[in-house]
Protein backbone atom coordinates (compact mmCIF):
# COMPACT_ATOMS: atom_id res chain seq x y z
CA UNK A 1 0.00 0.00 0.00
CA UNK A 2 1.28 3.42 -0.91
CA UNK A 3 1.80 6.04 1.70
CA UNK A 4 -0.05 9.32 1.45
CA UNK A 5 2.31 12.18 0.78
CA UNK A 6 2.41 14.97 3.26
CA UNK A 7 2.22 18.42 1.78
CA UNK A 8 4.97 20.76 2.82
CA UNK A 9 3.49 23.76 4.52
CA UNK A 10 5.21 27.02 3.91
CA UNK A 11 4.55 29.89 6.25
CA UNK A 12 3.16 32.94 4.57
CA UNK A 13 5.44 35.90 4.62
CA UNK A 14 4.06 39.18 5.94
CA UNK A 15 3.65 41.99 3.50
CA UNK A 16 5.66 45.11 4.18
CA UNK A 17 8.35 45.79 6.76
CA UNK A 18 8.46 43.72 9.95
CA UNK A 19 6.24 45.06 12.71
CA UNK A 20 7.68 45.74 16.16
CA UNK A 21 6.36 43.44 18.87
CA UNK A 22 3.21 44.68 20.54
CA UNK A 23 3.86 45.99 24.03
CA UNK A 24 2.20 44.15 26.88
CA UNK A 25 -1.08 45.62 28.08
CA UNK A 26 -0.84 48.30 30.74
CA UNK A 27 -1.83 46.57 33.96
CA UNK A 28 -4.59 47.84 36.22
CA UNK A 29 -4.73 47.50 39.98
CA UNK A 30 -6.59 44.27 40.74
CA UNK A 31 -5.47 42.37 37.62
CA UNK A 32 -4.77 38.69 38.29
CA UNK A 33 -1.45 37.48 36.88
CA UNK A 34 0.94 34.55 37.03
CA UNK A 35 4.61 35.61 37.09
CA UNK A 36 7.31 33.67 35.22
CA UNK A 37 8.67 30.62 37.07
CA UNK A 38 5.62 30.58 39.35
CA UNK A 39 2.46 28.55 39.61
CA UNK A 40 0.55 30.84 41.95
CA UNK A 41 -1.80 33.54 40.81
CA UNK A 42 -1.11 37.00 42.21
CA UNK A 43 -2.95 40.30 42.21
CA UNK A 44 -1.53 43.63 41.01
CA UNK A 45 -1.40 45.86 44.09
CA UNK A 46 0.09 48.93 42.42
CA UNK A 47 1.33 49.98 39.00
CA UNK A 48 4.65 51.80 38.71
CA UNK A 49 6.92 53.37 36.10
CA UNK A 50 4.27 54.18 33.50
CA UNK A 51 2.88 50.66 33.57
CA UNK A 52 6.20 48.85 33.05
CA UNK A 53 6.45 47.46 36.61
CA UNK A 54 3.92 46.29 39.17
CA UNK A 55 3.87 45.26 42.80
CA UNK A 56 2.17 41.88 43.21
CA UNK A 57 0.36 40.50 46.26
CA UNK A 58 -0.41 36.89 46.97
CA UNK A 59 -4.13 37.00 47.91
CA UNK A 60 -4.88 35.99 51.46
CA UNK A 61 -1.34 36.67 52.66
CA UNK A 62 0.91 39.62 53.34
CA UNK A 63 3.48 38.48 50.77
CA UNK A 64 4.36 41.10 48.16
CA UNK A 65 6.75 41.05 45.21
CA UNK A 66 8.00 44.53 44.30
CA UNK A 67 8.90 46.01 40.90
CA UNK A 68 7.97 43.00 38.76
CA UNK A 69 8.51 43.62 35.04
CA UNK A 70 5.20 43.47 33.14
CA UNK A 71 6.87 41.54 30.29
CA UNK A 72 7.29 38.57 32.64
CA UNK A 73 3.60 38.30 33.53
CA UNK A 74 0.79 36.17 32.11
CA UNK A 75 -2.55 37.91 32.63
CA UNK A 76 -5.28 35.54 33.77
CA UNK A 77 -8.07 37.94 34.72
CA UNK A 78 -8.09 41.58 33.66
CA UNK A 79 -9.94 44.25 35.63
CA UNK A 80 -12.21 46.27 33.37
CA UNK A 81 -10.66 49.74 33.05
CA UNK A 82 -12.76 52.60 34.32
CA UNK A 83 -14.45 54.66 31.66
CA UNK A 84 -12.75 57.92 30.84
CA UNK A 85 -16.03 59.83 30.89
CA UNK A 86 -17.15 60.72 34.37
CA UNK A 87 -20.60 59.53 35.21
CA UNK A 88 -22.60 62.12 37.06
CA UNK A 89 -26.20 62.59 38.02
CA UNK A 90 -27.40 65.79 36.34
CA UNK A 91 -30.36 66.23 38.67
CA UNK A 92 -28.09 66.16 41.73
CA UNK A 93 -25.75 68.66 40.08
CA UNK A 94 -28.65 70.97 39.20
CA UNK A 95 -29.97 70.78 42.79
CA UNK A 96 -26.56 71.63 44.19
CA UNK A 97 -26.11 74.58 41.82
CA UNK A 98 -29.59 75.90 42.67
CA UNK A 99 -28.84 75.68 46.40
CA UNK A 100 -25.55 77.54 46.02
CA UNK A 101 -27.22 80.15 43.81
CA UNK A 102 -29.98 80.71 46.33
CA UNK A 103 -27.58 80.98 49.29
CA UNK A 104 -25.22 83.28 47.43
CA UNK A 105 -27.96 85.66 46.28
CA UNK A 106 -29.62 85.71 49.73
CA UNK A 107 -26.30 86.57 51.38
CA UNK A 108 -25.57 89.22 48.74
CA UNK A 109 -29.06 90.77 49.06
CA UNK A 110 -28.75 90.83 52.86
CA UNK A 111 -25.42 92.66 52.58
CA UNK A 112 -26.93 95.18 50.14
CA UNK A 113 -29.85 95.82 52.55
CA UNK A 114 -27.45 96.42 55.45
CA UNK A 115 -25.28 98.72 53.32
CA UNK A 116 -28.34 100.63 52.07
CA UNK A 117 -29.58 101.21 55.64
CA UNK A 118 -26.14 102.48 56.64
CA UNK A 119 -25.97 104.82 53.65
CA UNK A 120 -29.40 106.24 54.52
CA UNK A 121 -28.22 106.91 58.08
CA UNK A 122 -25.18 108.86 56.82
CA UNK A 123 -27.31 110.77 54.26
CA UNK A 124 -25.64 109.36 51.15
CA UNK A 125 -27.06 110.60 47.81
CA UNK A 126 -29.93 108.59 46.24
CA UNK A 127 -27.73 107.83 43.21
CA UNK A 128 -25.61 105.60 45.47
CA UNK A 129 -28.72 103.57 46.37
CA UNK A 130 -29.57 103.25 42.66
CA UNK A 131 -26.06 101.99 41.90
CA UNK A 132 -26.43 99.32 44.59
CA UNK A 133 -29.85 98.32 43.22
CA UNK A 134 -28.35 98.04 39.72
CA UNK A 135 -25.51 95.94 41.12
CA UNK A 136 -28.02 93.63 42.78
CA UNK A 137 -30.03 93.24 39.55
CA UNK A 138 -26.85 92.53 37.56
CA UNK A 139 -25.81 89.91 40.09
CA UNK A 140 -29.18 88.12 39.76
CA UNK A 141 -29.00 88.29 35.95
CA UNK A 142 -25.42 87.01 35.96
CA UNK A 143 -26.41 84.01 38.08
CA UNK A 144 -29.33 83.21 35.76
CA UNK A 145 -27.10 83.34 32.68
CA UNK A 146 -24.45 81.17 34.34
CA UNK A 147 -26.99 78.55 35.45
CA UNK A 148 -28.51 78.38 31.95
CA UNK A 149 -25.06 77.92 30.40
CA UNK A 150 -24.12 75.22 32.92
CA UNK A 151 -27.36 73.34 32.19
CA UNK A 152 -26.63 73.50 28.44
CA UNK A 153 -23.12 72.14 28.96
CA UNK A 154 -24.23 69.30 31.25
CA UNK A 155 -27.00 68.19 28.90
CA UNK A 156 -24.60 67.75 25.96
Amino acid sequence: MARARKKAEHPTLPLGPPQPPTPPPIPQIGDRVIPERSDSERKAASVRAEGRHVNLELPGTSLTRFNVDVNTLNFTNRVVPKSSEPVHDNSAVFERIAAIQRESLERFDDDIVVLTKYLKIVDAPNEVMKVLETLSNEQHASWLAAVERIEELLEE
